[in-house]
């Protein structure tokens, strides 16, 4: 099944600068389709008194994305299944470090993989108090069942609180929440020149009435869980809850719902797409608040689905491209072993295990990782690293407990 659809569902701003004349028609009969489902939320551009109700229509363009992101999903899944789950959790590893990188730099937040990584490696030690330690802990509980719920405007402030508050009062104290749940104060939101293109809503009374909208519109089961999740990014930016940190907030609570519909993998690489996009998913927003648009949110739907599609896609390629690697490298090293006359079963097992390492997640096994896969003892996995040739093995000692990775560069 391809996937090279084209949707041909225009923007209401786009009819307009083509042939203002059919502008209006065209704006009606989209309203008052059968196929439009219309929101009690009204939408205004920023400097524009005009108001408009938010609303979308179900149409081919919608369902057509639907059906190739749950297609793209099944083969994925196929492709996972075959896998060894060695090479699948050190992938995971890997994508949760980028996808934290990504969200970050998204929002232009300081970090750095090396303290994303440490984060993750404390994972379980008690070292709350260590900086993305926190916002690590959520993105790694997306790859268990226990994923949880947004039902109130608490429920998303008690979030707020666990999940990012400490990182946003770090960098500025003054944008710590002051209202009853959200802020009291205006926020705008700006380009990189300090332009400001959106007014986050005002006041709180205001924030909490159109939220609590937003979360009766995001448990509507009677549209698919991808648009109205979808609906919901959109209108948490436009909202904007807090003085900081909404953009961090909602590209999580998409992965969060993500997982739900499409498995953990595809929701801890959203923001990673995002961020390849950035130009993209900005002027999505940019096109949605427009007043021309007229509150029209099908093309914004089709664009974020897009992105959901991209990266269940440009998962499955990097994955191959892994594998093809592993393939590869393991025919030179099954060369190099035998020609070294090496005959330890498992001094091999583990050369194959840390060249695994290296290519699925590039920061290498603990001695831990490598007793679990062989199972075998402390002592022995450590032994054998000992007769490994130094210009083989790498040691990483930034962290403990220390890691091992083979040296792919010895095989080429």
């Amino acid at each position: 099944m391809g996937v090279g659809f084209v949707v041909v569902y225009e923007s209401l701003e786009k009819i307009y600068y083509q042939d203002s004349d059919k502008y209006e028609e065209a704006y009606l009969a989209r309203l008052n389709s059968s196929t439009a489902k219309i929101f009690d939320i009204f939408i205004h551009q920023y400097t524009r008194k005009n108001e408009y109700p938010l609303f979308y229509c179900y149409d081919e363009s919608i369902i057509n994305s639907v059906i190739y992101i749950l297609h793209a999903k099944y083969e994925l899944d196929k492709l996972i299944s075959g896998m060894p789950k060695v090479n699948v959790n050190q992938f995971i590893r890997r994508s949760i470090i980028d996808e934290v990188k990504s969200t970050n730099d998204i929002e232009g937040v300081r970090s750095t993989r090396k303290e994303i990584k440490l984060a993750l490696d404390k994972q379980g030690t008690g070292s709350e108090n260590l900086r993305m330690w926190r916002v690590v802990n959520k993105y790694a509980s997306l790859l268990n069942d226990n994923i949880g719920d947004f039902k109130t405007c608490e429920d998303i402030r008690q979030f707020y609180d666990e999940f990012i508050l400490r990182e946003v009062i770090a960098d500025n104290p003054d944008n710590a929440p002051d209202g009853s749940i959200f802020r009291k104060e205006s926020v705008s939101v700006c380009t990189g020149k300090d332009k400001i293109i959106h007014q986050g809503l005002c006041p709180e009374k205001l924030i909490i009435a159109t939220m609590n909208k937003a979360l009766d519109l995001l448990h509507d089961e009677n549209i698919p869980l991808l648009v109205r999740v979808t609906i919901f990014h959109y209108l948490f930016g436009y909202i904007h809850p807090f003085y900081d940190g909404n953009g961090r907030l909602i590209r999580f609570i998409t992965s969060q719902y993500l997982a739900k519909e499409l498995g953990g993998i595809i929701s801890i690489r959203i923001s990673i797409t995002i961020k390849k996009q950035l130009k993209k998913y900005y002027k999505l927003f940019e096109q949605t608040n427009n007043e021309l648009n007229r509150g029209d949110l099908t093309p914004f739907i089709n664009g974020f689905l897009m992105f959901v599609l991209d990266t269940i896609k440009e998962t499955k390629q990097l994955l191959l491209k892994k594998i093809e690697q592993l393939d590869r490298y393991e025919n030179k090293l099954n060369h190099l072993l035998k020609k070294k006359g090496n005959d330890d079963k498992l001094l091999n097992d583990i050369c194959y295990i840390l060249l695994q390492a290296s290519l699925f997640s590039g920061d290498g096994a603990t001695v831990e990782q490598i007793m679990d896969v062989t199972k075998k003892s402390r002592n022995t996995v450590e032994t054998r690293l000992a007769k490994m040739p130094k210009e083989h093995l790498r040691k990483i000692t930034a962290t403990r407990p220390y890691k091992y990775k083979f040296n792919v560069l010895t095989l080429r």
